[in-house]
């Protein structure tokens, strides 16, 4: 099987569950070309893996004015059909706005490139990571591919959330789970917001395949007790929707009990300013600490010197850092929000709180540090991570997929409305 991986850009750091997912397929024998839409940035090429994966990765919006337009030129000229076709697709794609029939204009540019990638790869099948942009140009790729060759191009789309469907009207969402030949959530929650959006005939393309992470990265420590003063861990862009504010609010409530803890924050992104800003006005200075982006040994190394995992966030997915934490066997402190209680149970596997409350986010910190229970609730969070985020497990079970899918064959009972797949793959900062 040979698979065009499509992503916005790639490789990055905050999604370097992409990278994992194409490398575990790859050890199974698919081949996997790289395209993503934009070039990385320095920050994301700090690696020699991720140097490696850049160059083997096409860059669509990096491609030579000149190949851009000798290669749209060909396709009009030896295909002008799909080429109204593709050009009409695309203006009807969305608002009617000129700027946005601008940008689909252009991303139908993009879908050409991409389709003429693939034939030059022999690769007819494109899925995309994320249903804005990449899923857009996946989608107008294999149709333009299909209008100049009937039913040889496939499509798919792994959706995270809750990104996608917040402007899911504007990105046409439902349009491109109809479309799709394959869909995949990564949490109950997200197929289950999927099966709200299409259509009910769809929702047998609609497969779970849970997050996951590489245990040779995230090995289990060996139990250690609390250390003085105790660590605070988050590892997360740094962007308002992951709840920095509210952890550092927490932190001031814990010193003001007479709790002195330290908290490093990992990660880059836009609210940098903001959490610096809200670190000085709370007097944090001293016991707080960002450290940027770091890679994923990096990331291990912290978490072995962790005594809580703490992601306050207001809107995810289901986070591969909370995996990571677990694995590592390092508390885990978060919110009652979108996937995350399919794997952090109250209690049980972890502690959880509503979003947006810093006197309880403060409370389940302590009793994560304290808790009587904490070393039976760490070893359930490991075997719950072991049974159901496992990269391995992944790349099987999109194999499977993938072949049902995309090239045709068969491997066992429809997976509608079931979990069909255990895993997908992990990394840092995510």
């Amino acid at each position: 099987m040979r698979v065009t991986y499509l992503a916005t850009n790639y490789p990055m750091v905050s999604h370097t569950f992409i990278q994992g997912e194409i490398e575990a397929l790859e050890s199974m024998g698919v081949e996997v070309v790289r395209v993503a839409l934009n070039e990385p940035q320095a920050v994301d090429l700090t690696t020699q893996r991720s140097l490696d994966e850049a160059a083997k990765t096409y860059y669509v919006k990096a491609t030579p004015l000149m190949t851009v337009a000798s290669t749209c030129l060909n396709a009009a000229l030896r295909h002008p059909s799909a080429t109204l076709k593709g050009l009409r697709r695309a203006l009807g794609a969305g608002p009617g706005t000129p700027r946005a029939a601008a940008t689909r204009l252009l991303q139908f540019v993009e879908a050409v490139l991409i389709w003429r990638h693939g034939e030059a790869a022999g690769s007819t099948v494109v899925h995309a990571h994320f249903g804005q942009a990449p899923a857009t140009v996946a989608m107008l790729a294999a149709a333009f591919g299909n209008d100049v060759e009937p039913n040889r191009w496939r499509w798919g789309v792994t959706i995270h959330g809750w990104h996608e469907f917040v402007d899911e009207d504007a990105s046409a969402l439902q349009a491109k789970l109809e479309a799709a030949d394959l869909v995949v959530g990564i949490s109950e929650f997200t197929r289950a917001q999927l099966m709200r959006i299409a259509p009910v005939d769809c929702w047998q393309k609609i497969n779970i395949v849970r997050c996951g992470i590489d245990r040779h990265v995230f090995p289990s420590r060996c139990p250690q007790p609390t250390s003085t003063p105790p660590r605070i861990v988050m590892t997360a862009r740094l962007s308002r929707e992951k709840g920095h504010l509210v952890l550092l609010h927490a932190v001031a409530r814990l010193r003001s009990r007479g709790i002195e803890t330290r908290t490093t924050l990992i990660g880059h992104g836009p609210a940098r300013a903001d959490i610096e800003s809200a670190v000085a006005d709370l007097e944090l200075g001293d016991c707080v600490e960002l450290t940027g982006a770091l890679d994923q040994t990096e990331i291990a190394e912290l978490l072995r010197t962790a005594d809580v995992f703490c992601l306050p966030s207001f809107a995810e997915g289901l986070p591969v850092s909370i995996m990571e934490a677990m694995a590592v066997g390092v508390p885990v402190v978060t919110t009652y929000i979108s996937g995350i209680p399919e794997l952090v149970v109250d209690q049980q596997t972890g502690w959880i709180v509503p979003a947006g409350s810093a006197p309880m986010l403060a409370e389940a910190i302590r009793d994560a540090l304290t808790n009587p229970r904490r070393d039976e609730i760490i070893a359930a969070a490991q075997v719950a991570v072991d049974e159901r985020h496992i990269v391995a497990r992944s790349a099987n079970s999109l194999a499977e997929l993938f072949s049902r899918y995309y090239f045709g064959e068969t491997c066992g009972d429809s997976p509608t409305q079931t979990e069909h797949c255990t895993t997908s793959s992990g990394g840092p900062n995510s």
